[in-house]
């Protein structure tokens, strides 16, 4: 319980004790505050004099010495939303922290971004835009530069009230995808409107007064209508060169006045109409177009509800969107953003444009799901697999150890220790693989000291003034002291940092788990957790406040006052503190958080290949599946904007720095970095070409994370950033949240493995810490067993691991190329694996290099005799593409394609990982039926391309995962793995975040992910095996209105 009122009464005695103001209430071992300490405030001179550490209030105050009294910024609520906890950090975030935005006054900037709509609450109403007629591709953003925003109307529309001119807003109700606000004249409400996540509609209703449609100008270059028919009314308008097409639709016998003027009325018994926006942007709307979203502009939707469930057999996560009108299902015309329509069977209606996030595709549903993968995440890597100098490493962390400890932490706002407490967390783990066991329960002791103080309100007896925590009853928020990016003021980060602190706690308790009991620190690590990711029937928390349900990634501002919505940069902070729930779910045995930090770690880190980095264009499948406009050539972009994205930092315009940002803090909680290494190989020489003096972190200026490089490139070429990393020593400063052993240790480690291969879906696990990773021919399966039993853990290419309880278990398979080494670690015991083949006979040998025979009047076996891995890609009858492992016979590689009958059209082609290099070209084989025939694989075939239609409603693209078993012809294989390691050893992390706002310079064409497909495509030229391992193939041809899944 929050009370600013006691707050101001001690402004004149803030030096005296302050505990008979607080309400100190106990979480197991720690508690909280309700009330901040007045003695922790703090005023800084900068052109003005401001406040913080007060809480959620105006920035601005009257003084610094004495600093002024602090004005509390309440929450613009009314029931129902006031009688839930208050929710921030949405697309609509600015409605719940501002209410109604002022016309003309920049200051409430504010727009909510229901992609495809963008929209500013206003003291007059609302004003609305299509985000698609505004968005502008630039050399390093794409965004939507609002004309004149501020404006009550100039490009698009505005709705207004005939009665009231001037009325205030606030949040009248909320669900995981909508929101309903409510305008009032004094206490009178006069006005609502329902907003809804990637849905064409806004529902209005006057409850006094009528409603009124404002455009810029009467009928003419500007505005004019396209349609006029029963209930309703086409209004297009062309500003600034933005056309959009506006359907307005009463909700019962309704008379339209001055259609020709710039205020339309709209007059109906009900008071109400939807606002329809069209996806149409040159021309008028056709008439099927029109009476197709006409057809439910007048079925009302009040609430999205989106729910998940986890598959623990596969690590996958299904996402359900379903929308509800008094609680009770309702066909709509709904919008699906491009991680939705992917990863989805929904069919669809045809109609598309192309948006903020890429193509919205819109399906006539009550419903859809999609699936997406989950990634994996370990608490550590164990001692062992990197070939690195043990006395080396050690030497690094004594190095560390005798900076004393006074020296770990210096901070006391909760980003920049929650950055040191990771790291702290990580080289814990790494000391105890390494038999620094003293060392290690040092950093561990010193961690429960320092976070037991963070879980104590009042440490000494009385109100502390800073290393604590206070709730705020009226945000229903966690507030740390100290604040930091306005952490307070905003709400901001709080994913960020208070992830950090529970990454860290992770450590701790998986080393002495008594530590987080009921009765010790648990509940507080918990109270963070909720804070930022809260569970949907908390009445102490938002659901998942920082979390996005209905676009898939977080948000990090509280407030969302700016004119292209909310925005979030930091992708991998975002999946370090959701992988942190995932850990401590699996220590304390609640499968419930477990399955809450799966989900959110799988969306977002699914969002970050989606919308951050368009792995699609880097594919090279384009249309509808590249999310980029053609103007906008980079590879990558960083912060995210709801109308928009840009190729900048809130702090930094160095490439090292709008690139690294999306790769710290580096620990096993952010694997999925490392997936797609050839995408990341050109991400790197992205990063290296704006500041590097060689194009190598060795050549980066000190401040531009040389050492998050190092990482980063560890993960598509581990050799290269070792040899770097050893060239260049250890004569520089560490980023913030890492240290030069945490370093060393990772990049040997990653030189070994290379790159992550589950969490694209073609190779899942069926445990949360369980991961694979395949470099030069080896593939490392690796998972920590965290329960007090043996468990066995499976892998879908039939790989079995049986993990000791609190240990690693580790397995590889394959042979290294001669090339390379062999990354079989020197202190784990070499695992064996006994393959399974299907029940037919064994592979011809009768075969040169690669052949397809006919066994009998049903099966086709594909056989290849060069190579040491093989992957087939085949289409049967031009079906969706299969890509799968072969199976060994020898030195034999074969699949059998079972099922078939006369006349059958199999498209085959063949990826040698290891060996040779190389891709063949597709050959076209029919199946005779026979039994007797073969044929040798020829070059005359070409791949399938992806084509598409005028008609269609979007080209049709997938590639298929490797099923855990094909047929007859499964493999499986049991191994006997060694275990690794005890019960007490971990992981961390660490990263960057940003203060002030600055441009980004230029990139280079060349870098550009055309000239990168041009380097590592495939085709029957020869190509780096180590790339070609990732490579997918486009669909065949056909013209389709169904989104087929695409498993990157």
């Amino acid at each position: 319980m929050f009370r600013f009122h006691k707050t101001l009464l001690c402004l004149s005695a803030l030096f005296v004790s302050h505990s008979s103001l607080a309400d100190i209430t106990s979480y197991g071992a720690g508690n909280i505050s309700d009330t901040i300490n007045p003695a922790s405030y703090k005023c800084a001179i900068d052109h003005g004099t401001w406040i913080y550490n007060a809480g959620v209030v105006q920035p601005g105050v009257s003084g610094c010495d004495p600093i002024g009294a602090p004005t509390p910024l309440t929450p613009k609520l009314v029931a129902p939303a006031s009688e839930k906890p208050t929710m921030t950090h949405r697309w609509w975030g600015s409605v719940s922290f501002f209410g109604e935005m002022t016309v003309g006054d920049p200051s409430t900037a504010g727009y909510i971004t229901p992609d495809p709509i963008t929209a500013r609450i206003t003291n007059r109403g609302t004003r609305i835009l299509g985000i698609p007629a505004g968005l502008q591709a630039r050399d390093k953003e794409y965004i939507y530069p609002i004309p004149d925003p501020f404006s009550e109307v100039f490009d698009g529309i505005a709705v207004a009230n005939t009665d009231y001119p001037n009325m205030s807003a606030s949040l009248k109700d909320y669900s995981d995808g909508s929101v309903t606000v409510q305008w009032n004249s004094s206490d009178t409400p006069v006005m609502e409107a329902t907003f809804v996540h990637g849905s064409p509609y806004i529902f209005f209703t006057a409850l006094e007064g009528n409603l009124v449609v404002r455009t810029k100008a009467p009928d003419g270059g500007e505005k004019g209508i396209f349609y006029q028919q029963g209930n309703s009314l086409g209004v297009w308008t062309s500003v600034a060169g933005n056309r959009n097409h506006f359907l307005i639709t009463g909700h019962d016998t309704t008379e339209f006045t001055n259609v020709n003027s710039a205020e339309i009325g709209v007059n109906n018994p009900v008071k109400r109409m939807t606002v329809t926006w069209l996806p149409q942007l040159a021309s008028n709307p056709s008439t099927p177009m029109i009476e197709s979203f006409e057809a439910h502009a007048t079925t009302r939707v009040d609430e999205v509800f989106i729910d998940y469930s986890v598959d623990r057999s596969s690590n996958s996560v299904t996402v359900s969107h379903e929308y509800r009108f008094q609680d009770a299902p309702v066909t709509t015309m709904a919008g699906l953003l491009p991680m939705h329509w992917k990863n989805s069977d929904q069919a669809l209606s045809g109609y598309k444009i192309r948006s903020a996030r890429g193509v919205t595709q819109f399906a006539e549903t009550s419903s859809f799901s999609y699936t997406i993968p989950f990634v994996g995440v370990l608490p550590y890597f164990p001692e062992g697999i990197g070939e690195y100098d043990p006395v080396q490493l050690q030497a690094l962390i004594t190095e560390f150890m005798n900076q004393g400890a006074a020296n770990w932490n210096t901070a006391e706002d909760t980003y920049w220790a929650g950055k040191n407490y990771g790291k702290i967390a990580e080289l814990a783990a790494i000391a105890r693989s390494n038999d620094m066991v003293e060392e290690a329960d040092t950093l561990i002791n010193w961690l429960k000291a320092e976070l037991e103080d963070w879980f104590r309100a009042d440490t000494n007896g009385s109100l502390d003034t800073n290393k604590y925590f206070v709730y705020d009853d009226q945000w229903n928020t966690l507030l740390g002291l100290e604040e930091s990016f306005g952490s307070h003021q905003q709400l901001n980060d709080h994913h960020f940092h208070y992830g950090y602190f529970v990454r860290a706690a992770t450590e701790v308790c998986r080393v002495d788990p008594d530590w987080c009991g009921a009765d010790a620190w648990g509940p507080m690590i918990e109270l963070l957790i909720r804070d930022y990711a809260g569970g949907r029937d908390d009445t102490m928390f938002p659901y998942l406040r920082n979390f996005d349900p209905a676009y898939g990634f977080s948000w990090a501002s509280g407030h969302a006052n700016f004119a292209l919505g909310n925005n979030n940069e930091s992708t991998s902070e975002a999946a370090n503190s959701y992988g942190a729930i995932v850990l401590y779910g699996l220590i304390t045995g609640n499968d419930e958080l477990v399955e809450r930090g799966m989900y959110l770690h799988a969306s977002s880190t699914s969002a970050y290949w989606e919308y951050w980095n368009n792995i699609d264009r880097f594919r090279g499948l384009d249309g509808d599946y590249d999310n980029f406009p053609a103007g906008y050539t980079r590879m990558t972009t960083s912060i995210i904007w709801g109308s928009g994205h840009v190729f900048s930092t809130w702090f930094s315009g160095a490439f090292a720095h709008i690139l690294g940002i999306q790769g710290l803090p580096l620990s096993p909680l952010v694997l999925h970095i490392g997936q797609h290494a050839d995408y990341l190989k050109d991400y790197v020489d992205v990063g290296m070409s704006g500041e590097s003096s060689n194009g190598k972190p060795s050549g980066l200026p000190d401040d531009h994370w040389r050492d998050v490089w190092w990482n980063i490139w560890s993960m598509t070429d581990g050799t290269a950033a070792l040899d770097d990393l050893e060239t260049y020593g250890f004569d520089y400063v560490p980023e913030a949240g890492e240290t030069k052993a945490h370093t060393y240790h990772w990049v040997h480690t990653f030189a070994k493995l290379g790159h992550t291969l589950t969490g694209t879906g073609e190779l899942t696990a069926d445990l949360p810490s369980a991961v694979a990773f395949h470099n030069n021919g080896v593939t490392t399966y690796l998972a920590y067993n965290y329960s007090t039993t043996e468990t066995p853990v499976n892998f879908s290419d039939g790989v079995t691991l049986t993990a000791a309880p609190g240990s690693f278990s580790m397995t590889q398979q394959g042979e290294p190329n001669s090339s390379s080494s062999s990354s079989a670690a020197s202190s784990v015991s070499s695992s064996t694996a006994s393959s399974v083949a299907s029940s037919s006979s064994s592979a011809n040998t009768n075969c040169d290099e690669i052949c397809l025979q006919e066994i009998n009047t049903t099966t086709l076996r594909a056989i290849v005799t060069e190579g040491d891995i093989v992957d087939i890609h085949y289409t049967l009858n031009g079906g969706p593409q299969q890509n799968l492992r072969m199976l060994q016979d020898g030195s034999n590689w074969y699949y059998d394609i079972t099922g078939l009958v006369a006349g059958d059209m199999i498209n085959v082609s063949f990826t040698i990982i290891a060996g040779t290099g190389r891709t063949t070209p597709w050959q076209l084989h029919e199946f005779s039926g026979n039994g007797a025939s073969s044929s040798s694989v020829a070059s005359s075939s070409s791949a399938p391309t992806a084509t598409s239609s005028a008609s269609s409603a979007n080209s049709e693209s997938s590639a298929s995962s490797a099923p855990s078993s094909a047929s007859s012809s499964s493999t499986s294989a049991v191994v006997s793995s060694s275990s690794l390691g005890s019960s007490s050893q971990a992981n961390s992390s660490s990263t960057e975040s940003a203060a002030s706002s600055q441009e980004s310079s230029a990139i280079s064409s060349n870098s550009s992910a055309a000239s990168s497909r041009e380097s590592h495509g495939g085709g029957g030229g020869s190509t780096s095996p180590f790339l070609l391992l990732l490579m997918l193939a486009v669909l065949g041809s056909g013209v389709v209105t169904k989104a087929r899944s695409v498993r990157r």
